[in-house]
């Protein structure tokens, strides 16, 4: 009797249970995965392995899914309101700034999550023609997540392509020492007063990404010889004890390169993407409620369905926040803002 209940359950609320857990599991991520940078736990990574791979079937699953259901009949808003999930699942499917790729050899694979994309994207953009139509209230915001999801999507096609250690080799190919050294001078008094400086937690990031050429060249054999500016503050860092900090924050900042989306999140590209993000997602969530307000619409809507959506927007509002908060707060971001204010 339980497991027919269960059955019941499921079969009854299946796309409601599979969104919801769309939408869980990206709040997961974007809480935990920072975790693995900080953790060698073999629980943890066997945790974050089912989740990031959870997290990626669940959303095509469940997209796959709504492109069936939508060809079965039922109310014209209800129709309406499971195809404005297909927008979000698609946003799920870009995933999480904390975590692109869980293996350096995701990275290589980038044309074949590309396709995946193109393909899901399709089939979002197929729900929403086979209920929305081109009038209703819930239109306009579909539209306005779908774009988003297609934002997020290249964003992470972009960050896996860029995190490709022969993208990287012959990003290394080109690195000039010159412009490596381009704001101090490798010998005299202005070296030994930038050296001197060079003491607290700030200053070790900043010697860790002025290093950072030179330890992303150990992972695809180029060998670039350190400046002679580049040597003395290595002798530095050595000599004040602070080698193992330095070590750490060039670690932490190859993971954020080979792992996260940090490489693309402060280009202007990125930039562009989260105020669009956020803007697009706010607009789309008071459009939502509005349309439930509204006495033509709002009636109309099953609650237990209203009730999802909303969790499904306001959701991604709080995560589009979180996720502009946390660009603004990271370290490579501070760390631009003290680079620029120096060159000023």
């Amino acid at each position: 009797m339980a497991m027919a209940g269960v059955l019941h359950l499921w079969n009854e609320w299946e796309i409601q249970i599979l969104v919801l857990v769309s939408f869980a599991l990206q709040v997961f991520l974007l809480s935990f995965a920072w975790m693995r940078r900080h953790s060698i736990s073999r629980a943890l990574r066997i945790l974050l392995w089912l989740m990031y791979l959870l997290a990626e079937y669940t959303a095509t699953y469940t997209i796959g899914y709504l492109s069936i259901t939508s060809c079965k009949p039922a109310g014209k808003l209800q129709q309406q309101l499971m195809a404005f999930w297909a927008p979000f699942l698609l946003v799920h499917l870009g995933g999480q700034d904390t975590i692109t790729a869980y293996a350096m050899e995701d990275n290589q694979l980038w044309l074949r999550y590309l396709l995946t994309f193109a393909v899901q994207a399709l089939g979002a953009a197929y729900v929403l023609y086979k209920n929305m139509g081109s009038h209703g209230p819930l239109v306009v915001p579909a539209v306005l997540i779908f774009l988003v999801g297609v934002l997020k999507n290249a964003e992470r096609v972009w960050t896996l392509s860029f995190s490709r250690l022969e993208i990287i080799r012959r990003y290394l190919d080109g690195v000039s020492i010159k412009e490596n050294d381009r704001d101090y001078s490798a010998t005299g008094a202005g070296a030994e007063a930038q050296l001197d400086k060079l003491h607290d937690d700030e200053s070790v990031l900043q010697g860790a990404h002025d290093l950072l050429y030179i330890c992303l060249g150990q992972f695809v054999d180029d060998k670039i010889w350190p400046s002679m500016f580049q040597n003395n503050v290595m002798k530095h860092f050595h000599g004040n004890s602070k080698t193992f900090e330095l070590v750490e924050m060039q670690l932490s900042l190859m993971y954020d390169i080979f792992y996260t989306k940090a490489a693309v999140i402060h280009t202007w590209y990125g930039r562009c993407v989260r105020v669009m993000s956020l803007l697009a997602t706010g607009m789309a969530f008071y459009l939502f409620k509005f349309s439930t307000d509204g006495k033509d619409y709002g009636y109309s809507y099953s609650t237990v369905d209203a009730a999802v959506t909303y969790i499904l927007a306001a959701g991604a509002l709080i995560l589009e926040i979180a996720s502009v908060l946390r660009a603004m707060g990271s370290v490579r971001h501070n760390l631009q803002l003290n680079l620029s204010s120096s060159v000023r």
